[in-house]
Parts: C-alpha cells; sequence; structure tokens
C-alpha cells in the first residue's frame, strides 16, 4: 500500500541534488511521510500498513536524501529505491552486534527492536550478555505523564527494591542483597551510574528524575570485575540521550496532580537540543521544576505537611572534531527538598501524626563529566573523568532520648552529610559489539558527616562527627571466548588496591585509624550458549567485595567492621518466540554472604556500623513480554526469593532471621493497546503489582512483618502533530500498605512506625514537541 505520493512536478534527481527547507514537527510517521513528499516531489510506500510510531522533528536546510533518513530514525525502517521516483520502506536489517539506540522509539508490527545494554562497558546486543540484565525502555519511560523515579523503575522490573525514608534518603538493593534499613557509614551495595559516570559510592540514592533518557539498566548479582566496591548487588545505570548534531529540537510538558486526602503538585519540563556547528558540535540541555504535594498530617508542620519539591538541570555538550574522536561534557544537578517525614504510628486509615517537630530533607546533587572517545589504530580508546559533590541534610526528633544525652524537653538532631567523588576511568576495547575490555580506573570517595542536638532552651552539642576517604587503583578487564559451536565462555576480573583514612570524633571521644590497604580480586567465570533462532542460555559466578572501616560511633569491640564479601550463581535463559512477539527470560541465583557490614541502631538512637554474620540468597525471576496483536501488548513478571541471615557474627547458628527490605514475593501485569483515533495515536495501559511479605531488620528488637499488599494503576495517552496529552492514576483503589516500616530512629522503640504508600493520586500532562 503506497502511504505517502509525491504531488509536486520535481525529478527524483533534481530533489535528491537540492537542498530543502524542512519544518516537520514530531508526529505520526504517516503524516510527516506525507508532508515530506510535498516537499520534496519523492514519493515514499510501504507494503502493508504502516507501524504506528512516532516521526522525529526535522527542521533545516538539507538534501531529502539527508531529510528522509533523519525522518526515520528512530523507526527501525530505511528507505530502498524501486525506481527513479519511488522508495519503499522496510524493516532495517541489524546484526546481533549493532547499535540499536534507534529501535528503543518503537518496533513496528512482527519485527523485535535489538536492545543494547551499555553497562558492561561496551555496547553489546542484549542476547551477547551472560548476566541477569532488566530494561526500563524509552516506551515506558514516554507513557507516563509524569518523570519517573528509582521507585517507578522497581515497579516495572523484577529485583530492584527501595527504602521509603523520602525522595533523596532512600537505599536501593538488587535481588535481596540488603544490609541495613538504617542511613549510616557502610557503602551501598547497589551502584548508580549515569552514562559512563559513578554516582554513588556510600551515597544514598540521589534519585534522579528520568528525563530525556534513553533507558535504565539493572544490571543484577556481583558486578565488582568491572566497577569494584560497592556492587555486590548490582548496578543501576542511567542512559541518557546525547546532544544530537544533526538537528534544532524542542520539548516541553506541563503538568498537575492531586493526592487524595493529600495536597496538589504541579510541574514543568524542558528539553532543548541545539547544533552549534553543523555536525561538529551541539549542546542539550534539561530543565524541570516539580512539585509533590503531601499527605501525611503534623500536628507540629500542619496538614499535608510531606510535600516535595525537585528541581534539575542537566547540560551536555558534543564535539566531534572528526570522524573518528568525539568529546561529551556535562553537568548535571539536582535538589529535593521535602517539607517534613512520611511515617505515622497507627496503622489504621488515618494519616495523622501527633509530631512535636517538623522533619524536614534536603538532598543537593552536583556532577561534572568529561569523556573522550576515539580511535586508535584498530582499537577504541575511552576516557571518563567524573566528580560528584552531593550534600545531604536532614533533621529528626529526637525527643524521646533527651535524658541520654543531658538535655531535656523538645530536641532536635541535625545530621548534615557531605559526600564527594571523583572517578578517571581509561578504557580500551575494539568498538560497538567488542568481544574484550580492558582499563584501569583510580576512584576517591570521601563523607563528612556531623550530627547536632539542640535543645529548646537553646543548648547543643555535637554527638557524632566523622570523616572518611577511601581510594581505589585498579586494573580490569573482561573477554569473551569462543568454544565451539554457539557456546562461549566469558572471563572477568578486576584488581584493586583499597585504601582507607577514618576519623570519628563524638561525644568528647575521638577515634582515628591510619590508612590501611588491602589488595582485592573480583573475578568473574560465565558460560553462554546463544540459541539457534535468537536468545541465550548462561551461567555465571562473580564475586565482590566491600573494604572496612572504622565504626562510626567506636562503640564495637575492636572499634572497627571488617570487609565484606560475596559471591553469588545465576544461571538465566532469554528467549525469543513467534517471531519476535513473545520475548521470555528467567533466571535462578544463589548468593552467600559473608561478614555482612551492617548499619545498626544503639539505644541511644543513633547509628553504627558492625559485621552482622553470613547470609544465604536464594530466588528466581520470570518475566513475559507478548506483543498479542490489535495493538495490545501484554507484559508479566514475577520473583520469589528467601534471603536469610543464617549465622551470627560470632558463628552461631540462626533461624528465622530475614535480610531487611527484601519482599519473599513480588509479581507484575501490564496490559497496553495502541491504537487511533482520526488523527490522533493513543496508547492505554493497565498495571497491577503485588509487593510480598517483608522484614525490616535482623535486630531482635527491631525484627518487625511489613504485610503484602497489591496496587493497582492506570495510564492514557494522545499524540498529534506534536502534542501529546497524558494522565495517569496511581493506587487507583487507595491501598494504605505499609512500605517500609521505619521513620525516625530516635522514637521507634517507643512507638511502632508504619510508613504508608501514597494514597490514590491523579497526574495529567500536556507535552509539545518540536
Amino acid at each position: 500500500m503506497l502511504i505517502a505520493e509525491g504531488t509536486l512536478g520535481v525529478g527524483p534527481a533534481q530533489a535528491r541534488e537540492e537542498r530543502f527547507s524542512f519544518d516537520l514537527p514530531a508526529g505520526p510517521l504517516a503524516a510527516s511521510l506525507a508532508r515530506f513528499s510535498e516537499i520534496t516531489g519523492l514519493s515514499v510506500g510501504y507494503p502493508g500498513a504502516l507501524p504506528m510510531v512516532t516521526a522525529r522533528p526535522i527542521k533545516g536546510t538539507m538534501s531529502a536524501e539527508k531529510a528522509l533518513h533523519k525522518l526515520l530514525d528512530g523507526t527501525r525502517l530505511r528507505a530502498v529505491k524501486l525506481a527513479p521516483h519511488l522508495y519503499r520502506l522496510e524493516v532495517a536489517p541489524q546484526s546481533g552486534r549493532s547499535r540499536a539506540v534507534a529501535a528503543r522509539n518503537a518496533a513496528p508490527a512482527g519485527a523485535s527492536a535489538d536492545i543494547v545494554v551499555t553497562g558492561q562497558k561496551r555496547e553489546l546486543a542484549l542476547d551477547e550478555v551472560p548476566l541477569s540484565v532488566s530494561i526500563l525502555p524509552i516506551e515506558a519511560l514516554r507513557s507516563s505523564p509524569r518523570p519517573l523515579d528509582s521507585k517507578d523503575v522497581g515497579l516495572r522490573v523484577e529485583g530492584l527494591a527501595t527504602t521509603n525514608l523520602g525522595p533523596g534518603r532512600n537505599r536501593q538493593f538488587i535481588r535481596g542483597v540488603a544490609d541495613s534499613p538504617f542511613l549510616g557509614q557502610s557503602q551501598s551495595t547497589v551502584a548508580v551510574q549515569v552514562d559512563d559516570a559513578r554516582v554513588t559510592f556510600n551515597a544514598p540514592d540521589p534519585d534522579l528524575r528520568l528525563i530525556d533518557v534513553e533507558q535504565v539498566e539493572i544490571l543484577k548479582g556481583p558486578q565488582g570485575p568491572l566497577y569494584g566496591s560497592g556492587a555486590l548487588g548490582g548496578i543501576y545505570h542511567i542512559v541518557t540521550r546525547r546532544p544530537d548534531l544533526d538537528g534544532v529540537s524542542a520539548w516541553g510538558r506541563l503538568s498537575a496532580s492531586a493526592v487524595e486526602h493529600g495536597g496538589t503538585g504541579a510541574g514543568g519540563e524542558a528539553v532543548v537540543n541545539l547544533p552549534l556547528i553543523e555536525d561538529r558540535l551541539a549542546v542539550r540541555a534539561v530543565a524541570y521544576r516539580l512539585t509533590d504535594g503531601g499527605w501525611i498530617d503534623n500536628a507540629a508542620s500542619g496538614k499535608d505537611s510531606n510535600s516535595t519539591r525537585t528541581q534539575g538541570l542537566r547540560v551536555g555538550l558534543k564535539w566531534q572534531p572528526s570522524q573518528d574522536w568525539s568529546v561529551d561534557l556535562g553537568y548535571t544537578a539536582q535538589d529535593i527538598a521535602t517539607r517534613d517525614s512520611q511515617y505515622v504510628l497507627s496503622a489504621g486509615e488515618g494519616l495523622i501524626r501527633p509530631g512535636r517537630l517538623a522533619e524536614p530533607t534536603d538532598n543537593d546533587f552536583e556532577m561534572f563529566h568529561a569523556t573522550v572517545a576515539g580511535r586508535l589504530g584498530g582499537l577504541e580508546l575511552l576516557s571518563v573523568t567524573s566528580h560528584v559533590g552531593n550534600a545531604v541534610g536532614y533533621a529528626l526528633d529526637a525527643s524521646d532520648v533527651a535524658d541520654d544525652f543531658g538535655l531535656s524537653g523538645t530536641v532536635r538532631f541535625d545530621d548534615d552529610r557531605h559526600y564527594s567523588l571523583f572517578n578517571q576511568e581509561i578504557r580500551l576495547s575494539s568498538g560497538k559489539g567488542s568481544p574484550w575490555v580492558a582499563g584501569a580506573s583510580f576512584l576517591r570517595a570521601a563523607v563528612r558527616n556531623r550530627g547536632t542536638l539542640t535543645a529548646t532552651d537553646g543548648s547543643s552539642q555535637t554527638v557524632e562527627q566523622t570523616h572518611r576517604v577511601v581510594m581505589e587503583a585498579a586494573l580490569f578487564g573482561e573477554v569473551t571466548i569462543p568454544l565451539w559451536a554457539r557456546l562461549d565462555t566469558t572471563l572477568g576480573a578486576r584488581i584493586y588496591q583499597s585504601r582507607a583514612e577514618d576519623e570519628s570524633d563524638e561525644a568528647e571521644r575521638r577515634h582515628s585509624a591510619e590508612a590501611k590497604g588491602m589488595l582485592i580480586l573480583s573475578p568473574s567465570l560465565a558460560l553462554s550458549y546463544r540459541l539457534q533462532g535468537g536468545g541465550l542460555v548462561y551461567l555465571r559466578y562473580a564475586r565482590a567485595m566491600r573494604p572496612g572501616g572504622l565504626a562510626p560511633t567506636g562503640m564495637t569491640t575492636s572499634g572497627r567492621f571488617d570487609a565484606d564479601e560475596l559471591g553469588s550463581f545465576d544461571l538465566g535463559m532469554r528467549r525469543s518466540l513467534l517471531g519476535g512477539h513473545l520475548k521470555l527470560s528467567g533466571s535462578a541465583y544463589y548468593t552467600d554472604w559473608h561478614d555482612i557490614q551492617s548499619d545498626y541502631l544503639l539505644a541511644d538512637g543513633l547509628v553504627s556500623t558492625r559485621n552482622a554474620g553470613r547470609a544465604r540468597i536464594i530466588g528466581m525471576e520470570v518475566a513475559a513480554d507478548w506483543q498479542m496483536g490489535g495493538g495490545y501488548t501484554l507484559t508479566l513478571g514475577g520473583a520469589a526469593q528467601d534471603a536469610r541471615l543464617t549465622h551470627s557474627a560470632a558463628g552461631i547458628e540462626l533461624s528465622d532471621r530475614h535480610l531487611p527490605i527484601a519482599p519473599d514475593v513480588t509479581g507484575r501485569a501490564s496490559l497496553s493497546r495502541r491504537y487511533t483515533l482520526g488523527r490522533w495515536s493513543g496508547q492505554s495501559a493497565i498495571q497491577a503489582n503485588y509487593i510480598g511479605h517483608a522484614r525490616l531488620s535482623f535486630d531482635d528488637d527491631l525484627d518487625r512483618s511489613m504485610r503484602p499488599y497489591a496496587t493497582v494503576a492506570l495510564n492514557s495517552m494522545l499524540e498529534r502533530d506534536g502534542w501529546t496529552a497524558a494522565f495517569q492514576i496511581d493506587n487507583l483503589f487507595d491501598v494504605r500498605g505499609d512500605s517500609f516500616a521505619f521513620g525516625n530512629p530516635f522514637s521507634i522503640r517507643t512507638a511502632q512506625q508504619y510508613t504508608p504508600l501514597r494514597p490514590r493520586a491523579v497526574t495529567i500532562s500536556l507535552a509539545r514537541q518540536w
């Protein structure tokens, strides 16, 4: 069926030679092709029904062929010349190692878009990665009327769980590798990565909003061979959109929201891409400001007290001095300010807490990075330099422990932390789809924190003050070696020297630890079998470690906590059936974790760190994505795991000690449909999530249970001529599940605390793309 006919009397040869002025907004591909034919005189056809995809905007003066190429970018279609005046569209063939960023936008009917994973420090097709990976693609990010965060990602993939202290204070855990719900000094078990830059070491999740992002990759299991310490559970990898050297584009969105039993919110986001020098230099900028209405009433701070304001900026500059070399510079900043905490003291219907003080939180995040990539003969060199500064501050009501510190009346605790992270990495590979990568890196992570108690009479005292610096120098590499037929082996290793300096000063007692170095080896070994017709079966073993340090309060027997080490086996499979319409994946894993570093509460409510013992985790995950036809897609996923502390630090065997924040069962189901309404293209979806039983902590006096709950969400969007209107309802049935049974460490032993889910919330938005 011919979908676009030329109407002007311009010959095709002339059209190819001439340069035309284009101003095509983003919109349905059929409409964009029709307008393209009117301008150039070229006829473009497609055999059958044209896929429902959105064409990118085209603006500027260029040849018809270049404009057609840009128009099809992101659709996985290519134009084939049939006659001097006619072109036909067809699905572009792609090798298993090809870059498929364009395919992330949408895949035509009957085609299965290739997914590229970049978290392995080079671009690999998903079917070439012999480990468990979950991908949240751009389609999922676009379908929401509000920018997603890391908690939203956890509802859309298996294995990722987060605490719920509030935006900017949460900790992430993957596959049950969870050491503590408390925000102490132990290093994170999940490393957050933005493109090629390391973002966290021992800081909480900065909860970067996912705006103008290509995809999010969750690499599961120990990633020590490529990432070093702090990757025991895995990697949370955000892949942003880079500056486009070819065309001017812009996007903006306004949104409004309301929370049942709570307040209202609003938001604005904007993205602009601007080439400065044709094919050489471009800049891309993202800016946003969002407010989320509160739903907790605090007697001290007022109604709907836990509202949050988030504002951010991301600027990228891309310079391509030659065909073989490129330089990317970037700056990211985000500020999260929450007026109050979000816990209550009753499991009933009420969302009221009889507070004495407001408990605000502030998280200021800032990152600079520079990436240089180029060819050296047959090799590709990549150098990444990044620096992160992260200031986290929060206040808590500490009146319940005032006597422990010789104070009286209402007492406020202020915690002020400053994290910094510098990372320099250089690596070599053979380019896109490289079977190997090798590199060297240097990392310096530092944290300073100060905890102060202040009474209503003005008296105050510093109850803790710590300074920790960790430096790591490493050599690392990974290589895939064909064994025979479709069987490959992948070997990885990282050898690094870790050196830590610790200093602690609290309650007029000073503790220090001289710098100590550890030589650490983190290996991995995988066997993978490439299935005929596409797909992969793999078995992987990997190990990772976190260095020890000085216990922040000096309250452990030795005054220090030791390094912990984790090893994991992962048996998995990925498979496409029915011509790519049905995608299946599944895995089973076993993890053994020695000398767990765990943050824990002292009797006075302060947090220290110790080695808690040994744990083992057994689990499995399954997921399916079925394009059913008629525009319908069904997505299913589930996970079950048993994560237990089996032995104490003294080696005593334990029973019924579950690792914290690790639900035993999770499940998700989503049904979506694409459709057309006149000139509008639309998509609607319903999603249900089940979160099973979980525990707060493995400590005797805090081993509290969180009961299972289920939620349902609806969303719908309509697109036309660059406009997008969307709405979403979260927690449709206003479920009051306890998402995380902890709020204030100073009063947790005196009153049961609950952190209810956000009540039913409605969001509407209107976006425009140019």
